[in-house]
């Protein structure tokens, strides 16, 4: 049985996902001592670090780099994690100022960027093989993912980190608040913008010709609604009047569909490393947790 415990405790690390009370119960484990435990809560948080750093960051290496750090100084200092808040918002948190002390890059310096076809080539496209999908809509997605990351980079910082942990990452907006040291209201302000600048800028992959379709008189600002429906920031009487007002307009049926496009568009971010990236997240993780090199995780 015990060691049945220890196969889905390392599964649901390796796959990034993990109860609180699974969590919670490593986390009183690794604090004494167990390192099988602090191996599996390290595992289960270094994909959404490393996810982050690479939006933040916008660098691969850098955002591997980052990772490698953040993983080493939470195991150094888990005997101060409470445990009333989840780790990942401790491990957000330590990522994020991590990524404020890195930067800057110097003005001008290239970023580390490949092209498609060579991502295409080594089968690291950044989104999961889909054998339903054939080449040409499989590049589709890829674009759309690049275009996604590179709209992502532009954000404001500000903005760019609320839509990191809420829409790529899938935390709440209390938990994105409280890795960020900020009120709920303010994530919530940030995401809207973000949302939005998310949304004009994909336009021409998931809406093309939105763009240049006039605002119709007494059109809401449908797209901003959208978002703070999302939010359950909207009264039942506004929800409805809404929906009645989108059922009839195709304008505003277009922005809500981009809408979700675009925030769709986010939620395939979330995926697993780059195998170069996992390997070395690995021996850190080894490292960490006082294994040795190529003992069994």
């Amino acid at each position: 049985m015990a060691a049945r415990i220890r196969r889905t405790s390392a599964e649901a690390a390796r796959k990034g996902r993990m109860s609180r009370a699974e969590e919670r119960r490593l986390l009183a484990l690794a604090k004494r001592g167990d390192q099988r435990a602090l191996q599996s809560l390290l595992t289960a948080l270094s994909q959404p670090i490393y996810r982050f750093g690479l939006g933040f960051c916008r660098d691969s290496h850098d955002a591997e780099d980052l990772a490698q750090d953040v993983l080493l100084a939470l195991s150094r200092s888990l005997s101060g994690v409470r445990g009333d808040a989840a780790l990942t918002t401790y491990a957000y948190a330590a990522a994020r100022n991590a990524c404020l002390r890195r930067r800057r890059r110097p003005a001008g310096a290239p970023e580390r960027l490949e092209s498609l076809d060579a991502r295409l080539s080594r089968g690291d496209g950044g989104e999961p093989a889909d054998p339903a999908l054939d080449p040409h809509r499989r590049l589709e997605r890829l674009e759309l993912s690049d275009a996604v990351r590179r709209a992502i980079a532009e954000l404001p910082p500000v903005q760019r980190e609320a839509v990191l942990l809420r829409d790529v990452e899938g935390l709440t907006a209390r938990e994105a608040a409280s890795a960020l040291g900020v009120d709920v209201s303010a994530v919530k302000a940030r995401l809207h913008r973000g949302r939005l600048a998310l949304r004009r800028a994909l336009l021409p992959f998931v809406s093309p010709g939105e763009a240049s379709a006039p605002r119709a008189r007494g059109c809401p600002e449908t797209a901003r609604y959208f978002s703070r429906f999302l939010e359950g920031e909207l009264t039942p009487a506004v929800c409805a009047r809404l929906q009645t007002h989108v059922e009839a307009c195709l304008r505003c049926a277009r922005v809500c569909r981009s809408m979700r496009e675009t925030l769709g568009a986010c939620r395939r971010l979330k995926r697993a490393p780059a195998p170069r990236a996992r390997r070395a997240l690995r021996a850190t993780i080894r490292e960490a947790a006082g294994t040795r090199r190529g003992a069994k995780a």
